[in-house]
């Protein structure tokens, strides 16, 4: 790779400017820096990647409609075959993974940390319900954090969850803290399984034959040489806070969807308290759509990265994720999550409920090892916006303005305004509903997993022979940018491109 002027200039800053608050003295090399220097300065636009970005399934290894048999010796050790068809292809390319600079831009892009979240909530608009105060580079519901990023590579899974202390207000504001992205991937991810996940297309039932829990379309999911970014929600954390938030705030209670009563709460159904009756199921759907909307934001920005980085995007989501989580280990392992027995006849909704993954993942949801009561589960939700990092903390160590983002002087003023903070009796008729829900239907939720991982992105080496064979074009194919032709020369500095070379259909150039 030929570094710039601008990229030298760049890691000597980064170098001389780290410090021990921030880890990153000796960590980080300077080819490292200057790879992440061109993601952040050499990119086009963020108007003219969204005109080019595209989900590009085929990588290298990749295979398509050939109707041969292959031996998924990587994940399930079955052996499948995909029936031939029109877009029959074999890439010839050995696969290549992702770099640890490539992996670590990525997981940034998807949900890293960006700096202090503005808080700019009216103290009458309901800034009680707001719980966390670092930002990430996706928004999320109240600032929950309720998503994490799972990675899926040939090295095993790693959930991504890097959490900078002290919070500055932007995180990289220069060149002197672009070490901090590999600092984040390197120190923020906790290793889940190490192995693949054993998913393998198509997975069905023994004795089935038609029956494909990972969708038709899957054939190439959990490949060698790519990397598998699934965004996994805590759905509970979702449902619990904004629980709190309409009792205090919006007037609504739920009520029983079978008789209309109200569910638990009748003792604060009076005027200027609980007004309004809300279906559980459909308060279920709510906390729902709220974590699909982060989901979404995490895939939309790792296919914009990859886009810039010249990667294929595959977003996909066409799959069970309660059979990725791991809810049905006699026919598939999955990410090991575990998953609670509920009786069918107070499961209307046959709803697969996920207790999370022990040590790693563990949701808000009751009952469970970690909340086994609703009084529990509401307590801790209740808590986590005056805890360390909350948005209501009182933390004066933290920074001349205690950590929080506003101007020195207004914190005191919103900490001591009672209507920042949840009222005991909001708390109170939220453990009654909870309780209610928990005796009629066994859990809480009840209708939605409080796990879910249903959006994703797979990542990979474009093997541009595909489309080179099947798609048309004047010299290169529309699908091809000049990141994808020219990724390896970028991004790979001193390694072979697997793309050149008569195999691949495309002579090497002139030095």
């Amino acid at each position: 790779m030929r570094i710039s002027r601008r990229h030298a200039e760049a890691d000597q800053a980064v170098l001389a400017g780290a410090d021990g608050d921030h880890g990153q003295r000796g960590t980080v090399g300077h080819d490292e820096l200057a790879l992440v220097a061109e993601a952040f300065e050499g990119s086009r636009s963020l108007f003219s990647l969204l005109a080019s970005v595209r989900t590009r399934r085929m990588g290298l290894g990749y295979r398509s409609e050939t109707g041969e048999a292959e031996l998924f010796s990587w994940s399930s050790g079955h052996t499948v075959v995909q029936p031939e068809g029109p877009f029959h292809f074999a890439s010839s390319a050995v696969p290549v993974p992702l770099s640890e600079v490539e992996e670590a831009l990525l997981c940034w892009a998807a949900l890293g940390p960006n700096g202090l979240a503005l808080a700019d909530i009216p103290v009458q608009g309901a800034l009680a319900g707001m719980l966390h105060r670092r930002g990430r580079t996706v928004p999320s519901s109240s600032g929950d954090l309720g998503v994490d990023l799972f990675v899926v590579n040939d090295d095993g899974v790693f959930r991504y969850r890097p959490s900078p202390s002290p919070a500055l207000p932007v995180e990289i504001g220069g060149p002197e803290d672009y070490g901090k992205v590999l600092s984040w991937y390197r120190d923020g991810r906790v290793r889940v399984l190490d192995h693949r996940p054993d998913i393998a297309w198509p997975g069905g039932p023994e004795g089935t034959h038609n029956v494909r829990p990972m969708g038709p379309g899957q054939y190439n999911l959990n490949r060698p040489g790519s990397t598998w970014f699934l965004p996994v929600g805590d759905v509970g954390l979702e449902w619990f806070n904004q629980l709190l938030v309409s009792y205090e705030w919006s007037g609504f209670y739920l009520q029983d969807p079978d008789s209309g009563d109200p569910a638990g709460c009748k003792d604060w159904i009076r005027p200027g308290f609980l007004e309004v009756g809300f279906p559980i199921p459909a308060f279920d759907e709510l906390a729902l759509m709220l974590h699909a909307g982060q989901a979404g934001c995490v895939v939309q920005n790792l296919r914009l990265a990859c886009e810039a980085l010249g990667l294929g995007a595959w977003t996909t989501g066409s799959y069970a994720d309660d059979f990725v989580l791991g809810a049905y280990p006699e026919v598939s392992a999955g990410l090991g999550f575990v998953f609670k027995e509920r009786d069918p006849a107070s499961n209307p909704s046959a709803t697969a409920t996920c207790l999370g993954l022990p040590g790693v993942m563990e949701p808000v949801v009751v009952p469970s090892p970690r909340f086994p009561d609703a009084a529990s589960a509401v307590r801790h939700v209740r808590r986590l916006r005056t805890d360390s990092g909350g948005v209501l903390a009182d933390e004066p160590g933290a920074s001349p303005d205690r950590g929080a983002p506003w101007r020195p002087g207004l914190v005191e003023e919103v900490l001591e305004d009672p209507r920042a903070h949840l009222s005991d009796w909001a708390e109170e008729a939220a453990i009654a509903t909870v309780e209610y829900i928990v005796a009629k239907y066994g859990c809480c939720p009840a209708s939605v997993s409080p796990v879910r991982a249903k959006l994703s992105v797979q990542a990979h080496h474009v093997d541009t022979a595909f489309y080179r064979e099947f798609y048309a074009g004047a010299g290169e194919p529309v699908a091809l940018t000049p990141e994808i032709v020219d990724h390896f020369a970028t991004w790979h500095p001193g390694e072979a491109d697997p793309t050149v070379g008569p195999a691949a259909g495309r002579e090497e150039g002139p030095a």
